[in-house]
């Protein structure tokens, strides 16, 4: 089964200018390496990953320019309550990530779910969400 990775890319300067009250959402992107294979909305900030019971989903996180300094703090929202994915955040040579299992239990449909990020400083937060086929 493969692991499916997902992409943040946050415009930093679009996201502060706009302020923390929906200004993250309108200036993140999220893409992942399902391709065609299911996942809806991609590029945009409501990515719809399909993924199916015991995938491993890893997240990163960058800025549309090099120099922005953007990180993610922690996954919040339905997702996590109901215990069907808990990403945690791993450490490796080539760079930090978070990564989550997916635990549905039988559970099949849509689960929302919260990333707050830390944009230069200001913490901010968007709503993609799992597709559970």
């Amino acid at each position: 089964m493969k692991q499916i990775d997902v992409l943040i890319v946050v415009d930093v300067d679009g996201a502060l200018s706009t302020g923390s009250t929906g200004g993250l959402s309108q200036n993140v992107y999220l893409i992942d390496t399902n391709k065609y294979f299911g996942s809806g909305a991609e590029g945009q900030a409501e990515l719809q990953t399909a993924c199916t019971e015991g995938q491993f989903i890893n997240w990163s996180v960058t800025g549309v320019s090099p120099s922005s300094a953007v990180q993610i703090n922690r996954f919040t929202g339905q997702m996590v309550n109901d215990g069907v994915c808990k990403p945690r955040l791993v450490a490796s040579p080539a760079g930090t990530y978070w990564q989550g299992q997916v635990e549905a239990q039988g559970f099949k449909g849509r689960q929302q779910y919260s990333v707050e990020l830390t944009v230069e400083g200001t913490v901010m937060n968007f709503d993609p969400f799992l597709n559970i086929k």
